[in-house]
């Protein structure tokens, strides 16, 4: 069975999911650029530095940085637009905080000055590159196993023993002692004033489970409320605190959170293991009063019918939580550190797109930095939604954008900054869009060829000689908000790359990606690019050269295509797949699971 996601009919909501899994249905352009090309969508992934996850191993300052600058230069290239920066792991931080010590991580040793701040780091490379950056705040787990060792600070744990208790061998805050409570809103609110950052972003924000030993601040804080509620209460507390404190000091900061997948029981997701009930998470809450901005829920599961209880169906959640957003955005989280989700990337993200949700979360870095679905579900670069709970007035447009050719194969585009719009906001990045077509649709992620911050007014393009054809440019703002102004007159340069060079070869714009995953077991994807249209043959054999599957052979119009093939009828082993698209003809390995 053959499903292709390609070019016919524009598919929308939830009739796109039931479109994906039938056979030999081609989408038009316009819906491969609406369903499987939004333009505004968060595209998200959690930057874990606890334990070093994503972190390097070496203690050399140096080569920290050049690791963090390789992870961002990779997320730019893969057209992600967030960055959830662990900074508080477990009690610790890697920030300069007055509160907590640094963290082991860097240097070897809790508490010892790395010589650096790695957070600042990480905000000046992010917004370099287009990309917000959240500070993700673990709140009330604080350790692992153990004593954290003697440090300056000393760590929660040493400093403050009556308000920690150990549950399954780790620490974690007791949410009910308000002294608690006070403290972590102290150390965010320094986060808040100290840094540039977009958002705060609470992880562990919740009770580790039902039997967490706190009938001593219950009793002394319980104020005849049921101890159910009363935890409830707590976290809540907590957080609609901080959203007040935060807003006041930066109404433009985002605050969200990373719930449990699993809300509360529903068809197809009746595990025991709830955030309302068991964890004491009433996370929709948080979205109904308006104490948060979004929520990133922990879908970390795969698709299908429920086995067990630790098995919910990602589909059933996603749709939940989606219908569930109080206005307000959700982030689908996906679990890419699992196997049978890997295996699932594509589905889930069109899964999550389906609904409406506001984008994607991956869990974690180490896990998305070389994936090849990637590639075909964030071909092009995405725009962040705004909010408009927090603002909603767009900024002026970029004046007096210039377009030159300075060198064969380059265009420089140049602007000047726009005046500050009726709510006093300027430009905080430009979008930079091209088109062979002098009505440049800038609904169209097609056309975006870079996003830079305000402190550029030039762009240099030098992918132009792979188009051969006459080039228009404009450039928009966006505020903080992400609130895109209109575009201005267009501006125009024109250069063929065959009065350039004789290479007559098909551009670079014509390809066929690797398929994914690879190897595979029951299903894999092919993607690949046509530039105008052109009859194609899509062809796999075995290495003898016989044909076991004919996948495409029509002519179809330019766009970019996704196979996806079931392969559970081929045997194990290694097989060749070619594309023919015209004069070019391509041809790649893949191995079905062994």
């Amino acid at each position: 069975m053959l499903q292709r996601i390609s070019s016919a009919t524009k598919i929308r909501g939830h009739h796109f999911l039931r479109c994906i899994f039938l056979s030999f249905i081609v989408l038009s352009l316009a819906a491969a650029q609406s369903s499987l090309f939004p333009k505004r969508e968060v595209r998200a992934v959690w930057l874990t530095t606890a334990g070093g996850a994503d972190w390097p191993a070496s203690f050399n300052a140096e080569e920290q940085k050049r690791s963090l600058i390789q992870i961002f230069n990779t997320l730019q290239k893969e057209n992600f637009n967030t960055v959830f920066f662990q900074v508080r792991p477990r009690g610790n931080a890697f920030y300069r905080s007055s509160y907590e010590p640094w963290a082991a991580e860097l240097t070897g040793t809790l508490g010892k000055d790395p010589g650096w701040d790695p957070l600042a780091f990480a905000i000046d490379e992010a917004h370099r590159r287009g990309m917000e950056l959240h500070a993700w705040f673990n709140v009330a787990k604080v350790y692992g196993e153990g004593m954290p060792p003697v440090s300056s600070p000393r760590h929660i744990v040493r400093a403050h023993p009556e308000w920690v208790q150990q549950y399954n061998g780790e620490w974690w805050v007791d949410m009910g002692i308000p002294n608690v409570r006070t403290y972590t809103e102290n150390i965010v609110m320094e986060l808040v004033r100290k840094y540039n950052l977009d958002g705060i972003h609470f992880d562990y924000i919740r009770y580790p489970g039902e039997k967490f030993n706190d009938w001593s601040s219950f009793r002394a804080f319980g104020g005849g409320m049921n101890r159910d509620d009363w935890r409830r209460n707590n976290i809540t507390t907590f957080v609609r605190d901080m959203y007040r404190e935060i807003t006041a000091e930066k109404p433009m900061m985002k605050v969200g959170s990373a719930p449990l997948g699993v809300y509360t029981q529903i068809p197809g997701a009746s595990s025991g293991f709830a955030g309302y009930s068991v964890l004491y998470q009433d996370s929709r809450l948080w979205l109904r009063e308006g104490i948060h901005d979004y929520l990133a829920p922990q879908i970390y599961w795969s698709f299908g019918e429920q086995s067990s209880p630790n098995d919910p169906d990602f589909r059933a959640l996603c749709i939940d939580w989606a219908r569930n957003n109080f206005g307000r955005h959700i982030y689908i989280g996906i679990g890419a550190y699992r196997e049978n989700v890997r295996s699932e990337i594509l589905e889930q993200i069109f899964m999550a797109r389906s609904t409406e949700a506001n984008g994607e979360a991956f869990f974690r870095y180490e896990n998305i930095a070389d994936m090849p679905s990637l590639v075909a579900a964030y071909k092009y670069p995405a725009l962040i939604p705004p909010m408009p709970w927090k603002d909603c007035i767009p900024p002026l447009p970029p004046e007096n954008i210039r377009v030159s050719e300075p060198q064969p194969d380059l265009s420089l585009i140049q602007w000047t900054a726009p005046p500050a719009a009726a709510d006093g906001d300027t430009a905080w990045r430009y979008v930079i869009y091209r088109s062979t077509s002098e009505n440049i649709d800038t609904d169209n992620p097609r056309a975006i060829a870079a996003v830079v911050p305000a402190t550029e007014t030039r762009y240099i393009d030098r992918t132009s000689n792979t188009f051969g054809m006459k080039l228009y440019y404009t450039v928009t703002a966006l505020d903080r908000g992400n609130n895109e102004s209109v575009a201005p007159t267009l501006a125009g340069t024109a250069f063929s790359v065959s009065e350039k060079a004789s290479n007559k070869a098909e551009p670079a714009s014509l390809w066929l990606a690797q398929n994914y995953p690879n190897p595979f077991f029951t299903r894999t994807y092919i993607s690949y690019k046509l530039n105008r249209r052109m009859p194609v043959e899509l062809v796999v054999s075995d290495t003898a050269g016989r044909t076991a599957m004919t996948l495409v052979r029509e002519t179809q119009n330019p766009g970019t295509y996704i196979v996806s093939v079931d392969a559970a009828d081929l045997s194990e082993g290694k097989y060749i797949y070619r594309l023919k698209a015209g004069s070019f003809i391509k041809t790649k390995y893949m191995v079905r699971g062994e």
